[in-house]
C-alpha cells in the first residue's frame, strides 16, 4: 500500500500540469453544456407561453395594399384640357433648374400652358387656404381627402375661390400665370400633393398613370 501511494504521489507530481488542464478543460464544457441547456430550454418555453396553442404565428405586415386602395379610389382630372407635364416629380434625382441654375430636386409636376390658362379643381374637396406669395404668386390649398392636400402654385391675384369654399372635379380655381420662382421656365401651373404634410408624386393620382 505504501509502496502504490508513493507511486500515485510521484505520478502526480510529475503530471500535475497536464492534469489540471485536463480538469479545467471539463470544467469550462460542463459549464458551456448547461448553459446550452438552460438557453434552449427557455426558449422553447417561450414559445409555447406566446403562442400556447402551437399554431403558427404571422406578424401584420402592411403590405403597401391600403394605399393602393387610396390611390385607386382618387383619380384626379387634369388642371385644364390637354395639360401635359413639363417638368416631372423628380424626389430621388435631380434636375436643372434654369431660374436658380442649380441641380434640385421637384417635388411637384408642373404643367406648362399660355399666360391666362384657367385652373381647374381636380378632384372635389374644400379650400382650406389661400395666400399671396412674392415668390409663388397666388397659392391654393384644396384638401380632397383626410390629409391629402393638392396645392396650386402660380396663380394670379384673382382667384375664384376662398377659404372654406367646397369646390366639384372641374370647377374654376384660378387664372395661371408666371411666377418668380420658376420664372425661366416660363408660365406654368406648379401643382404639388402632400399625405399627412409631406410630399408625395401626384402622378399616381392621374389618369395618365393608369
Amino acid at each position: 500500500m505504501k509502496t502504490f501511494l508513493l507511486k500515485a504521489k510521484h505520478f502526480f507530481k510529475r503530471n500535475i500540469y497536464p492534469i489540471t488542464v485536463g480538469l479545467c478543460t471539463v470544467l469550462v464544457l460542463g459549464i458551456v453544456a448547461i448553459s446550452a441547456y438552460t438557453s434552449i430550454k427557455n426558449s422553447n418555453e417561450s414559445i409555447f407561453t406566446d403562442n400556447p396553442a402551437g399554431n403558427e404565428q404571422t406578424d401584420n405586415v402592411n403590405d403597401g395594399s391600403d394605399e393602393t386602395t387610396s390611390t385607386n379610389e382618387i383619380l384626379f382630372d387634369l388642371p385644364f384640357e390637354n395639360a401635359t407635364i413639363s417638368k416631372k416629380y423628380a424626389e430621388k434625382e435631380l434636375l436643372y433648374d434654369a431660374t436658380t441654375k442649380y441641380w434640385c430636386t421637384h417635388q411637384a409636376l408642373d404643367f406648362a400652358c399660355n399666360d391666362g390658362q384657367m385652373s381647374k379643381a381636380v378632384y372635389d374637396g374644400k379650400i382650406i387656404k389661400v395666400e399671396s406669395s412674392m415668390m409663388n404668386g397666388t397659392v391654393v390649398y384644396l384638401e380632397v381627402a383626410d390629409n391629402l392636400v393638392v396645392t396650386y402654385k402660380g396663380l394670379d391675384s384673382n382667384v375664384l375661390v376662398k377659404e372654406g369654399d367646397e369646390v366639384k372635379k372641374g370647377q374654376d380655381i384660378g387664372k395661371i400665370t408666371g411666377f418668380l420662382a420658376e420664372k425661366a421656365d416660363g408660365v406654368h401651373l406648379h401643382l404639388e400633393l402632400t399625405k399627412d404634410n409631406k410630399l408625395i408624386d401626384p402622378t399616381e393620382y392621374f389618369s395618365f398613370n393608369k
